[in-house]
């Protein structure tokens, strides 16, 4: 157990000066900012906040900042591209083929292990368990595992009105029978399956594929009961 407010980066295990790291990419909070660069913060535990940048922590050293930030460098691309990425004929999902499985994959554990590692409030509902050192070896060793490991499939709201500007902490949620988290980011729905039994080929087939196809799920919610349930949570907090 690595003492909070030590020198000792979260990834590698080594002492070094650690830089003031953001736990969600900045470039995910891109689309969220109003003109004044402030995004709602969205939260059961405490009041809705309006926030300008980013969550940071001291986590993470120089060499190992750089190492998340190519990963985090290739998914901008990647994740701007959505609006244009191919339409399936069934209309439930949007494609795009070619996208390195590595890069986008160590991406993808990278909001997971990270928001698993953080002290901030923000990310209290994450825990990752014994699944940490796994994730956190992955990510040292640049090794993405297979598409099955630490699946994440994504859910996107098209043509928003107003939820792309709401963030909201993770969440626990139980997928197709397994343990998993729920980000919120935008019209952006991120669910990463946290488990060791295998998943079915149905759940499977949502996931990033290590042949570089990915699929982005078009949610077909209605956004007025979206925001009409956030507004239910909010009523409920205990003040």
């Amino acid at each position: 157990m690595i003492e909070v407010g030590s020198n000792i980066c979260r990834l590698c295990l080594k002492e070094s000066e650690l830089r003031n790291s953001h736990i969600l990419p900045e470039f995910l909070y891109g689309n969220l900012y109003d003109e004044l660069h402030r995004t709602m913060l969205v939260s059961s535990s405490e009041k809705e906040k309006l926030i300008q940048k980013g969550v940071r922590e001291y986590l993470l050293c120089q060499q190992c900042e750089t190492k998340l930030s190519r990963y985090e460098g290739y998914a901008t691309k990647v994740i701007q591209r959505i609006p244009n990425f191919m339409e399936d004929p069934t209309g439930q999902f949007v494609y795009s083929q070619g996208i390195d499985y590595k890069q986008f994959k160590l991406f993808q554990l990278s909001i997971l292990w990270r928001a698993g590692v953080s002290n901030d409030l923000m990310f209290a509902n994450v825990n990752l368990g014994r699944h940490e050192e796994k994730i956190r070896y992955m990510l040292e060793h640049e090794h993405p595992g297979k598409f099955t490991e630490y699946g994440c499939f994504i859910l996107r709201i098209p043509d928003p009105q107003k939820v792309d500007k709401i963030i909201m902490p993770p969440m626990p949620e139980k997928l197709f029978g397994h343990n998993g988290y729920r980000f919120m980011i935008g019209n952006l729905f991120w669910y990463f399956v946290v488990s060791s039994h295998s998943t079915d080929k149905y759940m499977q087939y949502l996931f990033l594929q290590e042949t570089g196809e990915l699929r982005v799920w078009s949610a077909r919610w209605n956004e007025q009961k979206l925001l009409n349930n956030i507004a239910q949570l909010l009523r409920s907090r205990k003040i």
